[in-house]
């Protein structure tokens, strides 16, 4: 979405002089027509907001749903409200609190691990409790996938000659979420990430190593329906490409006991630890780039 600096002072409810000085300077990353008209990208604004602290009075030009005022941002407080809008079925409220602590500063990864994953665990509290209806849960699911989407639309694509991240939950393993979240927070990095799904064969893991050729795989393991048969087509899979890709698991289902029949490597018991794990891989990899 391309905003012209009228609209931009709009939803920022300053003058347009200052956009247009923003964008001269450099301060607000900015293309230009064949007519001279300037125009930024939306995602381009976003970054500029969050490092300059500005506020957006009218996010529904960039849009954005509209926020609420808050006074603070407590990610404890913000995770009930988010399970509480999850239940109701209140999409509109969910994606206000998201935007609120995207906006604020706050990292996708931090919104992940600190407000998104702890909605959802305090939802499986609540229907163990007997709280929540099987119908809640599953829209609830479906809402989060949608404020994930939010996030990676916020987010900078990464450049095209950055690494090459794929990943999926393997056979038996219905959960989507993981792997979104993998997929948006390695993005928020600088990886070209991309989830390949749920229930996914082994096999076309290995087909996907050969067409696309990443640098890195990771296996969500939220459920394994045969450990045996998995741990049998696992040990095939990896003597093939161990060598090739950096196979990396992670997933409530990758025990302890499992683990020590399996060779990775890396296992990642949060999104966080894979984040600083390619970090450190694109920082050591930087001066051979520039050599």
């Amino acid at each position: 979405m391309m905003l012209s600096p009228k609209q931009i002072a709009e939803a920022l409810q300053v003058s347009e002089s200052s956009v247009k000085r923003w964008c001269d300077s450099g301060r607000l990353q900015t293309q230009y027509t064949s007519g001279g008209h300037r125009r930024v990208g939306s995602k381009s604004l976003l970054k500029f907001l969050r490092d300059s602290n500005k506020t957006i009075v009218h996010p529904e030009i960039l849009g954005l749903p509209a926020v609420q005022d808050e006074e603070e941002f407590n990610p404890e407080i913000l995770s009930e409200q988010l399970c509480d809008a999850l239940l109701k079925l209140n999409e509109s409220r969910c994606r206000e609190i998201i935007s609120e602590l995207y906006l604020s500063g706050l990292s996708v990864l931090q919104i992940m691990e600190t407000v998104i994953v702890p909605a959802l665990h305090l939802i499986g509290d609540r229907w163990v409790c007997g709280d929540a209806q099987i119908f809640q849960e599953r829209r609830g699911c479906e809402i989060v996938t949608i404020l994930i989407h939010d996030l990676r639309r916020m987010i900078e694509e990464p450049p095209a000659k950055a690494p090459l991240a794929i990943g999926g939950a393997v056979s038996g393993d219905l959960y989507r979420i993981p792997s979104l979240v993998i997929e948006t927070v390695l993005k928020e990095i600088g990886w070209n990430a991309t989830s390949l799904g749920e229930n996914l064969p082994l096999e076309t893991f290995a087909s996907a190593i050969e067409a696309l050729k990443p640098t890195l795989v990771w296996l969500s393991l939220s459920y394994i329906r045969d450990t045996g048969q998995f741990l049998k087509e696992y040990q095939n899979f990896y003597e093939k490409y161990g060598d090739r890709v950096a196979i990396i698991i992670g997933g409530r289902a990758a025990t302890p006991e499992l683990l020590q029949q399996m060779k990775y490597f890396s296992y990642c018991e949060t999104a966080e630890r894979l984040v600083e794990l390619c970090q450190t891989w694109t920082s050591l990899r930087q001066p051979a780039q520039s050599s």
